[in-house]
């Protein structure tokens, strides 16, 4: 290789580097899925579900990436808005929405996911159908994310934006709400939280959304960066490697 292209060869290498370390990592949610370690960092809890899950796999592919930076919590809606509005951030989970498409670029997913409507057992509200869930009082949603965007352009009136689903569970337990919606695979971590069983709830059949959940990345973001961060996610699926965090950290 010549002198010159060998010094180009470096400059984009470095360039690369740059700009794939320089990205602000984002999260929202943990509860109490996380702590804080001896250097600092945020850490996901052995069993304690999607978001402990979700936040070593991403540690896992910033290893694979050369990222030394940590990860920050802050609300869902304001991250959102950050990554959104600003270069070099990126938030996780998200999902991945018609809305959302062009305003961010996307990695993953990280994880695929149903999401239904909970009531009390003891306080039933009937419904078969998001029709029939307009006319309930109280339906809790995350607020800015996917549920309280896809409900209220389905001409949801009645929406009761929370900051935590854990705090949505907590208002369903002391019957201030009607209704909120869970992926079915985190639910019982969440009423764990709040002091309820699983047998407390019943999942109705109304279907919110089917997502998968997604690092969204600022959208000048250079395409070949969000390809290295897709191909470090690919590179654990097919090591295995997602399944052993996968078996470490979501599972109970």
């Amino acid at each position: 290789m010549r002198a010159g292209k060998l010094t180009l060869f470096f400059i984009l290498a470095v360039t690369f580097s740059a700009q794939a370390s320089d990205i602000s990592f984002l999260t929202h949610n943990l509860q109490e899925q996380a702590y804080i370690d001896e250097h600092g960092e945020l850490r996901g809890k052995s069993h304690s579900g999607k978001r402990s899950f979700n936040l070593e796999l991403v540690r896992e592919m910033m290893m694979i990436q050369g990222h030394s930076q940590g990860i920050s919590e802050v609300p869902f809606a304001r991250g959102l808005k950050l990554v959104q509005n600003r270069s070099h951030h990126a938030l996780f989970n998200v999902s991945r929405t018609p809305a959302r498409e062009q305003t961010v670029k996307w990695v993953g997913p990280l994880q695929v996911e149903t999401d239904y409507l909970y009531e009390l057992k003891d306080s039933p509200t009937g419904v078969k159908s998001l029709q029939e869930a307009k006319g309930v009082d109280h339906i809790c949603v995350l607020n800015g994310g996917v549920h309280h965007t896809t409900l209220t352009k389905m001409g949801f009136t009645n929406l009761y934006p929370k900051n935590s689903y854990v705090g949505c569970f907590e208002l369903l337990k002391k019957g201030r709400i009607d209704l909120t919606p869970s992926a079915s695979s985190t639910v019982a971590q969440k009423l764990q939280k709040t002091g309820m069983r699983r047998e407390d709830v019943n999942q109705t059949p109304v279907v919110v959304v089917e997502s998968g959940g997604y690092i969204a990345f600022s959208v000048g973001t250079p395409d070949e960066v969000i390809s290295g961060w897709q191909s470090a996610l690919d590179q654990l699926k097919r090591s295995g490697r997602y399944d052993e965090l996968y078996r470490q950290y979501f599972l109970p």
